[in-house]
């Protein structure tokens, strides 16, 4: 739980040291600089750097004990107005950035992204196309890698938008082609053993996602009508070739 818990300070913004200091302040209670920085191991100035990027972003509150500068750990709950307001200030600049994008967009792009998050962000940009989902190559562990709550959250907005989305498994993941075609604007097959793959092509209007399932995931976005056409093409013959479960 360690683990996960030092991933998600990470993915809104916190420097592992202020990780390390507010768990730290969670566990202990009221405390000093010095104590903070004994018990975590790391030098004071560093420390006292942690501490102010905390108080900063509103997750720690300083106090005065016996002519001491101490700091507490504000209530857990209060990350979720962090967050928040994070997402306030995006959605504030969004509109701008759209405009600005539509600017230097061409007719030709490809980019190249790594890392879980970068998968997920791929997959939530196809539903703002609105076009049909087609995706082949599909490891069994993408599920896994995805998260439930991820996947869960994308079929409920997907399936919301009516949008269709085809599935073509490997071999080994039966059960879930199973679960996926009981979905509404679902359809799922798997391939024979022979065709498994590590690397899922996933195809939107004129978007095509290369997932590599590397260590990390890396993604290779292509947005190209005729690049897009021609991979629909094979996965139309590799869908007569799949299976249902």
């Amino acid at each position: 739980m360690k683990e996960k818990i030092m991933q998600v300070f990470k993915s809104i913004g916190l420097a592992k040291n202020e990780i390390k200091v507010y768990l730290d302040l969670v566990q202990y209670g009221l405390s000093s600089a010095l104590e903070i920085s004994r018990r975590i191991g790391i030098h004071r100035p560093n420390t006292y750097d942690a501490l102010r990027g905390l108080i900063e972003k509103g997750f720690i509150t300083e106090t005065v004990k016996e002519n001491r500068k101490c700091f507490v750990a504000v209530n857990p709950e209060r990350i979720t107005e962090y967050v928040m307001q994070k997402k306030h200030d995006v959605e504030e600049v969004i509109p701008y950035l759209k405009d600005f994008t539509k600017k230097i967009e061409g007719d030709e792009e490809v980019y190249i992204t790594k890392g879980v998050y970068a998968f997920r962000n791929a997959l939530i940009s196809l539903l703002e196309l609105n076009k049909p989902i087609n995706i082949s190559g599909i490891p069994i562990g993408s599920h896994d890698v995805l998260g439930d709550g991820f996947l869960a959250d994308f079929h409920d907005r997907r399936i919301k938008k009516k949008i269709l989305m085809r599935h073509i498994y490997n071999r080994e993941a039966t059960d879930r082609v199973k679960e996926l075609n009981k979905l509404p604007y679902t359809e799922a097959k798997h391939l024979a053993r022979k065709y498994d793959a590590d690397v899922s092509i996933n195809i939107c209007g004129n978007v095509v996602l290369m997932v590599i399932f590397s260590n990390p995931i890396s993604i290779i976005e292509i947005k190209n009508k005729e690049i897009a056409a021609t991979y629909n093409k094979y996965f139309e013959i590799l869908w007569k070739h799949a299976k249902s479960a």
